[in-house]
């Protein structure tokens, strides 16, 4: 396995002070507070949209700078790979929540079509973990942190499952026990990650950092990805809506762990005690859409070619999508 990226707890002005002529992508905030504070970029590019033809008029206004920066959520991160990757700049990350993984992992997020697609490879120098920066975010963009790790929870059920009807990837011992290792270390975390404490964000920062290396070993994400993440992408091109991605895939993680049989109590402890935000109303997601992302998953799935997982073994109907609903729409609303 290779090494993983490094992370480099420091300030973001201490950072930008020293990388020389930068492009940096950005949401705002944080920006509008960030950049009084630092030095200026030869470019900023606000995100406003991950299509895959507006990133490429991105690329194509680039300007001579030395380097790349995203700093933001997932859109920003995505972006600034995407830049770093059709121009050969080297990359700097500084996720400025702990909200998703994409700040370590190689393949970029972009939308064609409606449809997620995850296309080339590159990884930064280095990510900036600048801890007061993160937890001065709202704590439930950090809460929902939780999603890419609970997502082990289901996705080594459905991995397994896959190879024992032969399809797909073949079992990767190690990968599957740090998936196993990541859920044992989220349950002891869980509770600082409520409070947001700095050792929680050090934590998540660690969890994405291990996922990103094992992702760029397999070639895949098998371990952390299954069911869970098919139906919030169903459900994000029924809708073009889109949540925030850790809560969505937590609400998917409890829907998808109950189809699995897959222990749905211990998998909703974690969101209860997480405090993450995962009931349908506090997402805005209603049940008519929940339903019918549910009810047409299989053909989805099929379509996107998407891996082996219980959508493929099981049967979803319109009495098991209400029972899903139930589950979901049970959990805590804050």
């Amino acid at each position: 396995m290779p090494e993983p990226i490094r992370i480099e707890e420091r300030s973001v002005a201490e950072v930008l002070a020293g990388v020389g002529r930068y492009t940096i992508c950005v949401n705002d905030p944080p920006w509008s507070a960030v950049a009084p504070r630092v030095a200026p970029p030869v470019r900023v590019i606000h995100v406003t949209s991950m299509d895959i033809e507006h990133l490429d008029s991105l690329v194509d206004a680039e300007p001579d700078s030395d380097i790349v920066v995203g700093l933001g959520g997932g859109s920003a991160i995505d972006t600034a790979k995407f830049i770093a990757w059709k121009t050969g700049k080297p990359l700097i990350q500084i996720p400025s929540i702990t909200s998703v993984d994409a700040g370590f992992t190689d393949a970029i997020g972009v939308r064609s079509d409606g449809r997620v697609r995850y296309i080339g490879q590159v990884l930064p120098q280095y990510v900036v973990l600048d801890v007061e920066l993160v937890r001065s975010a709202p704590k439930r963009m950090n809460r929902s942190g939780i999603g890419d790790i609970l997502s082990c929870h289901t996705g080594l059920w459905d991995w397994r499952l896959a190879v024992e009807h032969g399809q797909g990837a073949a079992w990767d011992a190690t990968a599957a026990s740090l998936g196993r290792q990541l859920l044992a270390e989220l349950e002891q975390h869980v509770d600082e990650i409520n409070l947001v404490t700095p050792d929680a964000v050090r934590w998540l920062a660690s969890a994405y950092q291990r996922i990103g290396a094992a992702c760029s070993t397999l070639r895949h994400s098998r371990f952390e990805e299954g069911s869970e993440h098919f139906l919030a992408y169903a459900y994000e091109h029924r809708t073009n809506a889109h949540p925030l991605h850790g809560e969505l895939i937590a609400l998917c993680v409890m829907a998808m762990s109950t189809l699995q049989d897959n222990e749905p109590e211990w998998a909703r402890s974690i969101v209860v005690r997480s405090g993450v935000s995962a009931n349908p109303t506090d997402l805005n997601i209603a049940r008519a859409d929940f339903i019918g992302a549910l009810l047409s998953l299989a053909e989805y799935v099929e379509r996107e070619r998407l891996d082996y997982s219980i959508v493929n073994a099981g049967t979803i109907d319109a009495a098991v999508a209400g029972r899903l609903w139930e589950v979901v729409a049970a959990l805590p609303r804050y």
